[in-house]
């Protein structure tokens, strides 16, 4: 009966405000799209915090920093979002009502939108569960993640790897709101450069102590034989027992015809000059295409965590995420 109660009252706010949500959705979408492209950023890096602000909202992942981020990030629109969202949000504080994408956790039925909140989730507990046991964090890719903000741990350095326009964006954003972190080494970065770990080094970091890198949603962005030489430069600068955290989509999910959604997402980021590249067969057996992948680099596979598997036409799974350690 609660059940009930939360999705009638959504359903009815749904349909009272839905002209607020489209203009908000339609407003956050046109806002991020012209921003974007007109400051030269990467469109789908902003892809994660809206994922993270909608936890925020709805209690399951309180992240204030994220609010005051997108605030001040002129790529994103928190009054676009709230308005978007406005029916749910109400609805949860009447009812405590919650969309199921959010908090979906058998791995088996995770879609292709559910994904992205338990993506996030997943790194986060990652994260939680090793940071006290490792000298250094390495975030690859970080585009406007705000995770090394959160790090309480005060003897953890920690190394933020992007391309300079995005970089120097969220550097500019986190002065504007308040949130910068003098703890925080940024780095210029492009990963087709093969010795961008000698930027890292160069920076500070220490090859004699143990290491988490988060390489999250940035290989699919990738040609195969950067993701292989990311994979050895990370291999190469590491302590045995460091870890890599990172995430892997299928080929058929990103290049193939069955999510219509991700069809249309696939033509929308060309505009932008974004291409998905990298992607692993999952109609085979997974834990073996990633044991060739890692076994070359001194990688092995600690934890896997795979998704979709009834969730799909195919009966597939689509995502994967996994983490690694050095060896």
């Amino acid at each position: 009966m609660i059940k009930l109660s939360q999705y009638l009252t959504y359903g009815i706010l749904q349909l009272l405000l839905l002209p607020v949500s489209v203009l908000g959705a339609f407003y956050a979408f046109q806002k991020e799209k012209y921003i974007s492209k007109k400051l030269n950023i990467s469109y789908t890096a902003g892809q994660v915090i809206q994922g993270q602000w909608i936890l925020h909202f709805f209690g399951i992942r309180e992240d204030k920093k994220i609010i005051k981020f997108i605030k001040n990030f002129p790529a994103e629109s928190h009054i676009g979002f709230y308005m978007m969202m406005l029916p749910a949000i109400i609805a949860n504080k009447i009812t405590g009502f919650t969309p199921t994408a959010l908090v979906k956790k058998n791995l088996k039925k995770i879609s292709s939108y559910s994904f992205l909140f338990f993506r996030t989730m997943k790194f986060d507990s990652i994260i939680s569960q090793n940071i006290n046991f490792v000298d250094q964090l390495v975030i690859i890719g970080a585009g406007f993640d705000l995770r090394a903000n959160s790090i309480k741990n005060s003897n953890i350095k920690i190394f933020e790897l992007d391309k300079k326009n995005t970089q120097d964006l969220k550097i500019k954003t986190l002065k504007k709101a308040k949130i910068y972190d003098n703890n925080i080494t940024y780095i210029n970065c492009d990963l087709n450069n093969k010795n961008w770990s000698d930027d890292l080094i160069n920076n500070g970091f220490d090859k004699s102590e143990k290491t988490l890198f988060l390489f999250e949603s940035v290989s699919c962005y990738l040609e195969k034989e950067i993701v292989e030489n990311t994979f050895e430069q990370i291999s190469s600068i590491s302590v045995k027992g460091s870890l890599l955290a990172q995430d892997f989509y299928s080929t058929k999910f990103l290049h193939g015809s069955e999510f219509r959604r991700v069809k249309k997402g696939k033509e929308l980021i060309k505009k932008f000059g974004e291409n998905w590249k990298f992607t692993l067969d999952m109609s085979k057996d997974i834990k073996e295409e990633l044991k060739l992948l890692f076994n070359t680099n001194n990688l092995v596979e600690k934890e896997l965590f795979i998704c979709g598997k009834n969730s799909t036409k195919s009966k597939e799974p689509f995502y994967a995420i996994s983490l690694a350690k050095t060896i």
